[in-house]
């Protein structure tokens, strides 16, 4: 009889359970599937594959409400039939009708935890990848319909799109990296393009004849290119929610091989790299009055730093070499850039800058001031410079300095780095930065680059993935408990009503949820101590055995 009755109510729980997850799984599935349709525009292959990625993640997140609900009404429909007193009338005890409830708990649990620590992390990863798998097909989608763009401190709008080809008419850019003095470019057109470069997706805007203002009311003038035109789109984020249990760990023992701080690493190694090109040519200045190693970059590579040259125009079949003389040079704090300047005096134009190609005298300019520009290219994955002259007159070689033309400013370039110094560089071993930063504290700023990412980024992952092991210990180890509190409660409250088990099971599990939510941000939040988040989140787990232990030696027995 006993193992009939057994038999009898696993049956009914494991059919509502499957019933319930199924249901409420669709509908999560599908709310969660509209939205990145609407946003993305996926198409009909992306969205199958995202379907197919987000419907067991969903259910990792269900199954746990379901079989509480299963347990709730099974055990309430149980109590309200009746068939309970009948039960206790044949001498049957209360607790061996619930051990159904308590193997389906630990079921469940089972589940949760596998699903959890391992599957669901990975579904949720692949889900996002997909999603944002075609950026360029975003970028245009969003243009179309809701006509911009935006990225950090860059926005575009487009009035008219031509995905097919790539082209944008009516266009508005506008950069407000510089809060105090924001720059906006307008086109009548613009080709957009897409680079992979390092995993990451970049736009590059090359607009037709452009326009550019800044906020100041001054106005730059007509340009071939902008900085403005440069963007990189949002790529899918390295988050702890997606490791699985093993990575999770991994993080935890070794933060510097996670690809958050792996990129941060590599920021330091690049701007190494142009400090020690930097200080290379102060050496220079100071010690022979010259610096001869800048080489232009080959083809393909111009308009990275803002030269003149756009992206339709022919190039000159041999690199050009520059020579600058010059007695004096600083380096300006803050900015990614070496002055030049001349010593004062009579003399105006102090600087001397000389354009060869091979041994032959292609162009020679006077400058009041160069500033020599490095960063580390977006589009290739090398340093690269641009200089600027100020208050510049330059001849030809049949020219005489009586006819040179004067001009406010003269842009040349893109230069490559010295292969040396970027070869050193590259040579640095990332482990070797972050546990040793103080071999390169004679380069000023890197000591405290690498403690401030100690500090900031270290911090900040390991709260994630210390909020993420928690949450998901919690949430899993629950399931056991809101099932088996749920068999309990169906009993003595009678829920065998549909809208009164929804109540009865929806309390305690919402209850856990919103403490495991609560602690989650108290871990994340650096300014709260850890602590505090840990026992939000053990403290719901806590007092929900507590209640269940307590209802199961006590009314439970009666």
């Amino acid at each position: 009889m006993i193992r009939t009755l057994k038999t009898y109510l696993a049956k009914d729980l494991a059919r509502v359970t499957l019933l319930a997850t199924a249901a409420i799984t669709t509908v999560m599935t599908i709310l969660a599937f509209i939205e990145p349709l609407r946003e993305q525009g996926l198409t009909g292959q992306q969205a199958l594959k995202f379907f197919g990625y987000v419907l067991p993640l969903m259910s990792s997140l269900t199954l746990p409400f379901a079989a509480l609900f299963a347990a709730t009404i099974v055990y309430g429909r149980f109590s309200q039939d009746n068939e309970l007193m009948a039960c206790r009338a044949s001498g049957v005890c209360t607790l061996t009708l619930l051990r159904p409830a308590i193997w389906l708990g630990v079921a469940v649990t089972t589940v949760a935890l596998a699903l959890g620590l391992y599957a669901a992390p990975i579904l949720l990863g692949l889900s996002e990848k997909t999603a944002k798998n075609d950026l360029r097909q975003i970028a245009f989608h969003r243009l179309k319909k809701q006509g911009y763009v935006k990225y950090k401190s860059r926005l575009f709008h487009a009035d008219e799109v031509d995905p097919q080809r790539g082209w944008l008419r009516g266009v508005v850019g506008v950069d407000h990296s510089d809060p105090d003095n924001a720059r906006c470019l307008v086109a009548a057109s613009a080709k957009l393009e897409f680079h992979q470069v390092g995993g990451k997706t970049v736009a590059v805007f090359h607009p037709t004849n452009p326009a550019v203002f800044l906020q100041d009311g001054g106005t730059v003038g007509m340009e071939d290119e902008q900085r403005v035109r440069k963007g990189e789109l949002p790529s899918m984020k390295d988050e702890p929610k997606t490791y699985d249990w093993n990575r999770l760990w991994r993080t935890w023992a070794r933060p510097q091989e996670s690809p958050v701080v792996t990129e941060a690493l590599e920021q330091v190694k690049r701007y190494i790299c142009i400090r020690r090109f930097q200080l290379d040519v102060l050496a220079g200045i100071q010690t022979h009055g010259r610096y001869d190693k800048l080489v232009e970059l080959p083809p393909g590579s111009a308009g990275i730093l803002g030269a003149t040259t756009g992206p339709g125009q022919a190039r000159r079949p041999r690199p050009m070499r520059v020579r600058i003389r010059a007695r004096r040079a600083r380096l300006r704090e803050g900015r990614n850039l070496v002055l030049l300047t001349p010593p004062g005096g009579p003399e105006r134009r102090g600087v001397f800058v000389q354009e060869l190609v091979g041994q032959k005298l292609r162009r020679e300019l006077k400058a009041r001031e160069v500033r020599v520009r490095a960063v580390w290219s977006r589009i290739q994955p090398r340093p690269m410079v641009g200089l600027t002259l100020i208050d510049v007159k330059a001849r030809y070689p049949s020219e005489t300095w009586d006819e040179a033309r004067t001009m406010d400013r003269d842009e040349s370039g893109p230069f490559a780095v010295p292969a040396a110094i970027v070869a050193a560089t590259r040579g640095i071993e990332l482990e070797d930065l972050y546990a040793d930063p103080l071999r390169f504290e004679r380069l000023p700023g890197i000591v405290e680059m690498i403690r401030n990412l100690r500090s900031r980024t270290v911090r900040k992952l390991l709260r994630k993935v210390q909020a993420e092991v928690h949450q998901r210990l919690a949430y899993g180890l629950s399931c056991m408990f809101m099932v088996m509190l749920g068999a309990a409660l169906g009993l003595m409250l009678r829920g065998g009503h549909l809208l009164a088990a929804f109540a009865i099971s929806a309390i305690p599990g919402l209850a856990v949820v919103a403490m495991i939510l609560m602690g989650r941000q108290l871990i994340s939040n650096p300014d709260v101590p850890a602590s505090y988040g840990i026992t939000a989140i053990w403290g719901g787990f806590g007092v929900l055995a507590a209640v269940t232990l307590y209802i199961y030696a006590v009314p439970m027995r009666r």
